[in-house]
């Protein structure tokens, strides 16, 4: 898979103060786990599932190894965690109250705008959501087509004229989500994440357009023209390795 360039506007882990302090056990290990999942996204950014070993998380987190299994079993176990708490950070933005009384139009666009936002401020949450989830296991990856079909239905609430057409709801849920995460993916690899900002609203075309909620363009709906693939240059000899714990 071709490295993507990425980056974080997220701080780098807090760590706890040095020597003696008055935190309880349970504490220093919440404290621990919360930095290593923070740091899961930055390292898969770099390495890629594959070649992600325990070593690179503990690092990049600034834990112990024994740290690490104190709160994990292996590395598939803690980029779970990671990837359920970058779903539940998105997931709490599109579910902000909004204006009951703005136009459907003006509600999907202001979610959507928000989870674009956060995913061009964070590249490296991007990717590891829509780049490597999918593919990292298949434990993982039926955790992130559940977040998509959560999604779904998620949008699917926020447009009243999408319940007329229960008896395809999933159906189509399904082709809306996947689609805007296949484009995201493609965006991510494309080096292209900061920018995921002007891709709204185009998005709410689509959405609008699939459940019949907007007016039509005369010319067809709006589609973003994909620019040309670049070749991209390959990640390290190391991503190509299957790392061990």
């Amino acid at each position: 898979m071709a490295k993507a360039k990425t980056g974080s506007n997220r701080e780098e882990p807090r760590r706890l103060p040095r020597g003696r302090h008055a935190l309880a056990p349970e504490q220093v290990q919440a404290d621990q786990r919360r930095r290593l999942i923070e740091a899961v996204p930055r390292v898969v950014a770099e390495r890629g599932y594959e070649a992600m070993a325990v070593a690179d998380i503990v690092k990049a987190a600034a834990v112990s190894r024994n740290a690490f299994y104190n709160n994990f079993g292996d590395k598939q176990e803690c980029f779970a965690a990671a990837h359920e708490a970058c779903h539940e950070r998105l997931l709490a933005l599109l579910e902000q109250p909004c204006d009951r009384g703005a136009a459907v139009e003006e509600r999907v666009e202001t979610a959507l705008g928000a989870a674009l936002d956060l995913l061009a401020a964070e590249p490296a949450v991007a990717r590891l959501l829509f780049v490597e989830a999918p593919g990292a296991s298949e434990e993982i990856s039926l955790r992130y087509h559940e977040w998509l079909r959560r999604y779904g239905t998620l949008l699917r609430s926020a447009v009243p004229q999408a319940a007329q057409k229960s008896s395809l709801a999933v159906e189509i849920d399904q082709v809306i989500v996947g689609g805007i995460a296949s484009r995201v993916a493609s965006e991510v690899l494309q080096g292209r994440a900061a920018q995921l900002r002007v891709l709204t609203p185009h998005f709410v075309d689509y959405v609008l357009a699939f459940y019949g909620a907007g007016q039509p363009d005369p010319q067809g709906v709006n589609v973003v023209a994909m620019e040309p693939e670049q070749s991209a240059p390959e990640y390290p000899a190391a991503r190509r390795k299957q790392a061990g714990a």
